[in-house]
């Protein structure tokens, strides 16, 4: 059925249905899980970007809303360099994609509007790996539409926080950082950002900044130095359950049909047992990850401190997201008893991107999935 359909960007008496869209409106998977943004769309999207803008879609007559997304952009490190960098996200379509396809293409015509208006060449984005269904019809190339390119598998692991508190103490010891400390960090931040693709670029008014850091305290950012006083790994536990929610909504497929068995054997397995429907998962981000890439103890250090600290405020899993490519992934894999789910990375773009994304090099991905 084809609507009549208006787009326009949320404002402050809008952005309560662009919540109510994502409350409404699971993303698909094995997990199907809402990701809710109580009490303010605008206070979850500040920390994506320094521009950020909420687009809802609208049937005119009789007014509803059909669906919606978001465009953000912020400064990041592209082949090495400080870049402007896009990313596109919260879509979601009453129905499903599928029924709503004509929606959809008209929705990215309205998109189209705003890159045009916009300062980033390209834009990155993500979804869930077995959320097959939209994959196809995103990477189909229909007409209107910009190209998704695939780049690589993003890995986001939920490590139990009582787990992890409990593994032996590194001889390194970890610091809580104070005020006076954020430019070191930041500093630390720049040196690894440029080894990698999409990594933020996080200066140190960023790291201050109440909107794109929103909750963070300077002590929430832990280090480990080495002898000359040099911080050799840095970390944040990201606490945004005051803002960005995280629920579980069901489960399908196979997974729906073995929870009850998987929940009976996983103690067992020293596994965490896979949440109820409509539970809310008690998670923090374990973001602003800078270690070099063989650094296992400085890595192990820093998850046992987060954790610790997690655990004191009622946080079950501190999460991290890495490229699958990344060892720090498989070392942290090896040592724990993780939920994992992968993304795939794309690049989106439209003609006027194209020539750019052609040169971006094999550089692992590095997005910070504590702002996706």
């Amino acid at each position: 059925m084809a609507f009549d359909v208006q787009f326009e960007l949320a404002t402050a008496e809008t952005e309560g249905q662009f919540r109510r869209m994502l409350r409404e409106n699971p993303l698909a998977g094995s997990i199907n899980v809402l990701l809710t943004r109580e009490p303010d769309a605008f206070q979850a999207a500040a920390i994506s970007g320094d521009v950020y803008e909420l687009m809802l879609a609208f049937q005119k007559e009789p007014r509803r809303l059909l669906g919606g997304g978001a465009r953000f952009e912020l400064d990041a490190f592209i082949n090495g360099e400080v870049s402007r960098l896009g990313y596109l996200g919260e879509l979601r379509v009453e129905g499903g994609l599928r029924q709503r396809r004509r929606m959809l293409l008209d929705a990215y015509r309205a998109m189209r509007e705003r890159h045009d208006k916009g300062r980033v060449p390209f834009y990155i984005t993500t979804i869930i790996s077995d959320n097959t269904s939209t994959r196809r019809l995103l990477e189909a190339g229909l007409a209107d539409m910009p190209t998704y390119q695939p780049v690589e598998t993003l890995v986001t692991l939920s490590i139990p926080a009582r787990q992890a508190a409990r593994i032996r103490p590194s001889r390194m010891p970890v610091e809580e950082c104070s005020p006076d400390e954020i430019s070191d960090v930041a500093a630390r931040l720049e040196s690894t950002g440029r080894q990698f693709q999409f990594h933020p670029v996080w200066t140190a008014d960023v790291l201050r900044s109440g909107d794109r850091c929103r909750g963070i305290e300077a002590s929430d950012y832990l280090v480990v130095r080495d002898q000359d006083r040099g911080i050799q790994g840095a970390c944040c536990l990201w606490d945004q359950r005051a803002f960005k929610q995280t629920i579980v909504a069901g489960y399908s497929g196979q997974l729906k049909r073995l929870r009850p068995l998987f929940n009976m054997t996983a103690p067992l397995l020293r596994r965490p047992r896979l949440p109820s429907p409509g539970q809310t998962i008690e998670s923090a981000f374990l973001s602003h990850l800078s270690l070099d890439a063989d650094d296992e103890e400085s890595l192990l250090a820093l998850v046992r401190q987060a954790a610790r600290k997690a655990r004191s405020r009622g946080i079950d899993y501190v999460m991290v997201g890495l490229a699958k490519r990344n060892p720090l992934c498989s070392m942290l894999e090896r040592r724990f008893s993780c939920h994992r789910y992968e993304s795939m990375i794309y690049m989106v773009y439209w003609e006027d991107g194209s020539e750019i994304a052609s040169t971006i090099d094999a550089r692992i991905a590095h997005p910070e999935v504590a702002i996706l």
